[in-house]
């Protein structure tokens, strides 16, 4: 009997998990709740988008924002709204769900303590949004921290030099 019973239980999480999942619509939610808001600051001419008050973020560039005025990484999400702006303004840009590389990568602490995750640009990470069962370091191979796993806004650990769009975050303030 006892079998039957988790194997409900973990059916009717699995519903609950495609119920939630499925309610939240990226085209609604980012026309009203996360609207585009542009960045307060001009940099060089492009368009940006305000995430917080002290940074804008950018799809599918980074590389050219390391020297000068701005220092790009890829985006660091510290709570549920930045969540929300960083998957909007993916989306914006490209309305399928593609799977995008986010700031927060694995860094071996020592080979006594373990591993940590932490972001590109240095910021706390006390925030994640990780799928069920992630981060798994499959193989132990598994280093960089995707976004859009399985469904809008869950993260998932892959291995770094899969190819995947990507976002990046400049320090304006």
């Amino acid at each position: 009997m006892r079998p039957v019973v988790g194997t409900a239980t973990l059916l009717l999480l699995v519903l609950m998990f495609m119920s939630a999942s499925a309610t939240w619509d990226p085209k609604q939610t980012c026309e009203t709740k996360y609207p585009a808001i542009p960045c307060r600051h001009k940099i060089n001419n492009e368009n940006w988008f305000q995430m917080g008050d002290n940074r804008c973020v950018k799809a599918k560039t980074c590389n050219k924002y390391s020297h000068g005025n701005y220092k790009g990484h890829l985006v660091s999400i510290h709570n549920n709204v930045e969540l929300h702006q960083a998957v909007c303004t993916m989306y914006r840009d490209h309305p399928g769900k593609d799977h995008y590389w986010i700031g927060l990568h694995m860094k071996i602490e020592h080979i006594f303590y373990g591993y940590a995750y932490v972001w590109t640009d240095g910021t706390d990470n006390s925030f994640t949004s990780w799928a069920y069962r992630q981060p798994d370091r499959f193989l132990s191979r598994e280093e960089c921290v995707e976004m859009n796993y399985w469904d809008w806004t869950l993260w998932n650990d892959e291995r770094c030099g899969q190819q995947r769009s990507y976002m990046c975050a400049v320090w304006i303030g």
